[in-house]
């Protein structure tokens, strides 16, 4: 048997780490000295203790390691990794759209441009949103997770032998926006109605402050500041949760600055 100390050295994590893995599951001691409360564990955890190291060093969630070690499954364990990889390709696709409008920034200032970019005013129009069906889902996340959130509803969509008949949108339904902890809802719009499933739900909106904005997604505040100035200037305010619509794909998009993002607030006198 081996102290949890002695453990800890032998799988590369720490006595704290070990104490968090017995808490969610992962791998539990052996053995707890009901006077000391002393913990151990025995010569046959080595190779667990050692492939929950393998596949954290793989980059794996700890809830995809949990599942793997608990159905010795390796065509589960083949999912999870083509899944990262995935993952990995898309991280890189963004790096590599960054590294471009940083080349671009630097080419335009050489060429003297200005540091800061100055964009003109947009304009901010009222539109009753068409009520529709759609496939909804709410979640809280880092904002950076939208997309496997959007790839879940368009996964519901498929599965219930439905189709996609809009943009995808996103409302926000903190009052604050907080980048690490976002309570979000996507909506895709479906092609008919169906009765029982789950998630699908009648959008109705209403009347709505708009403004349309064409360019990266960093910079859509220049959106929601005109229309929130604009619905102060009109005597409105916000009537429910504001949401943005995708007019187009970000994957099917060469350059960032050819997205077209529709900014939506409902509004209310």
């Amino acid at each position: 048997m081996y102290s949890i100390g002695e453990f800890s050295k032998i799988g590369s994590v720490s006595t704290k780490t070990l104490r968090y893995y017995d808490e969610i599951g992962l791998i539990h001691p052996a053995s707890v000295d009901q006077t000391t409360h002393y913990r151990y564990y025995a010569e046959t955890q080595i190779d667990d203790i050692l492939t929950i190291l393998e596949l954290k060093n793989l980059d794996l969630r700890l809830e995809q390691i949990k599942a793997v070690m608990e159905n010795k499954d390796a065509s589960l364990l083949k999912y999870f990794l083509n899944q990262r990889m995935e993952e990995i390709n898309s991280e890189v696709d963004k790096k590599r759209q960054l590294y471009k409008r940083i080349e671009q920034k630097i080419q335009a200032l050489q060429s003297g441009g200005k540091p800061m970019a100055t964009e003109n005013t947009l304009e901010v129009i009222t539109k009753t949103f068409q009520p529709q069906w759609v496939m909804s889902r709410k979640e809280t996340i880092v904002i950076d997770e939208i997309g496997t959130v959007i790839g879940q509803v368009f996964e519901a969509i498929f599965k219930n032998g439905l189709q996609p008949a809009g943009p995808v949108m996103t409302f926000y339904l903190d009052e604050e926006f907080n980048h690490d902890h976002a309570a979000i809802e996507v909506c895709i719009p479906v092609s008919k109605h169906i009765e029982g499933i789950k998630g699908m739900k009648w959008l109705e909106p209403g009347l709505c402050a708009m403004c349309t904005y064409y360019g990266v997604y960093s910079k859509l505040g220049k959106a929601y500041a005109s229309v929130l100035k604009w619905i102060e200037d009109h005597s409105y305010h916000i009537a429910s949760a504001p949401f943005d619509c995708y007019l187009n794909d970000p994957a099917a998009v060469k350059d960032p600055e050819d997205l077209i993002t529709q900014v939506w607030f409902p509004i209310a006198k």
